[in-house]
């Protein structure tokens, strides 16, 4: 097969055909590379200087094409001028800072951490009150998003991915500001509550993400939906009755705005942990692309492709606490792997299951990626891992 350009190589893949190669991707929102190991990764490809970072107050502050093009990935990102979950409000004290809605977040070297909520005693009519909501229909959201998108649409061959608008979603928003176990009590005995905060926070999401596609939408092929983590390693963290309570209607209005800005973008959905008993209610409410799919004893992706392939399509898979850390026969091991699990009949793009984290060698990142080129042509001929 010829070689493809790197849009058509994903649209492919996300229409479940088999393009020539499986396509790559790094840097979204829920799979980036941690600072220092993009430092390491610039020195060791001889990159010259660091480009400037395009964020303050998180951990994956950079996004440098260059270090893409060399690790020769398909998808490149939009990103928002600003964002209300962004840690880069300082205080008196230096590692605790606040982020857009005001609310505290300490910094324990690599990682920010959530402080007392800013809404831990509240009643329902303080929601409004005790945090600083954020007017999202101020300009400085959406600074600079047209001018990158069309850039990316107009003078490149990439696929145009517009990162999440917020880092996270209803859930973990409302959870940060109430305090995770508190919010989660409500939502057992306080629905009230729980609902309002959630509907709170939905609105804030909702007219940042109408903004964000205003400015840059009619480039954009894919939106990632903010990022919320609704199960752990064992399974779900609430029960799936829960979901579909609080959060599904929410998300399915994301869902419906960009749909219904244009219904040919698709939709990534970013989840960690075993949510397979909620992958029904994500492909009704319309989502097309889920990450991160990790590898757990709880959750086969080889299962799940063969359970949800025909309707959804998976990116992310590439485990960074075992496989990533350890040798580079550990990196091209796993690949194969995920590659044979999730790369027939197309519907997967190859990534890391999050952020890489300063226990990655540089060296194996740079594995990774050759190792996907390498074993992710068309039509799929390798054994399981």
């Amino acid at each position: 097969m010829a070689e493809m350009k790197p849009s058509e190589r994903v649209k492919e893949a996300l229409n479940h055909q088999e393009p020539d190669r499986v396509p790559t991707a790094l840097w979204g929102g829920p799979y980036g590379i941690m600072d220092e190991v993009y430092l390491n990764l610039v020195d060791i490809l001889g990159l010259g200087d660091p480009v400037a970072p395009f964020r303050r107050g998180h951990s994956v502050s950079y996004m440098d094409d260059r270090l893409l093009d060399m690790l020769g990935t398909d998808l490149r990102y939009v990103w928002p001028g600003a964002s209300p979950s962004s840690v880069n409000r300082p205080t008196d004290k230096p590692d605790v800072s606040l982020d857009g809605y005001g609310q505290q977040w300490d910094y324990r070297a690599p990682h920010f951490h959530p402080g007392r909520g800013l809404l831990a005693d509240a009643t329902v009519a303080e929601i409004e009150t005790l945090v600083q909501w954020p007017d999202p229909n101020e300009a400085r959201w959406v600074v600079g998003v047209a001018e990158r998108a069309r850039e990316l649409k107009e003078n490149t061959d990439y696929y145009v991915v517009a990162r999440m608008v917020t880092s996270h979603g209803p859930y973990l928003t409302a959870g940060h500001l109430r305090g995770v176990e508190q919010f989660l009590i409500d939502m057992a005995v306080n629905e009230e509550f729980a609902q309002a905060l959630v509907r709170r926070v939905t609105d804030t999401i909702e007219i940042l993400l109408r903004g964000y596609l205003e400015a840059g939408g009619k480039y954009f092929d894919l939106v990632e939906l903010p990022g919320d983590d609704y199960a752990t390693q064992t399974g779900m963290a609430f029960s799936p009755a829960m979901f579909r309570n609080y959060f599904k209607p929410a998300i399915k209005r994301l869902v419906d705005v960009i749909k219904e800005f244009r219904d040919d973008i698709k939709v990534m959905f970013h989840c960690d942990g075993v949510f397979t008993p909620i992958l029904p209610d994500i492909i009704e409410i319309g989502v097309d692309v889920v990450n991160p799919l990790e590898p757990l004893p709880a959750m086969d992706p080889g299962e799940i492709k063969a359970a949800f392939g025909d309707d959804l399509s998976f990116l992310g898979a590439i485990d960074i606490k075992q496989a990533l850390p350890g040798s580079s026969e550990d990196v091209i091991t796993e690949v194969k792997r995920r590659i044979q699990q999730l790369a027939p009949g197309g519907g997967y793009i190859i990534a890391p299951t999050n952020h890489v984290q300063p226990d990655v060698p540089p060296e194996n990142v740079i594995t990774l990626y050759q190792a996907a080129h390498e074993y992710g042509r068309y039509p799929i001929d390798i054994a399981a891992g």
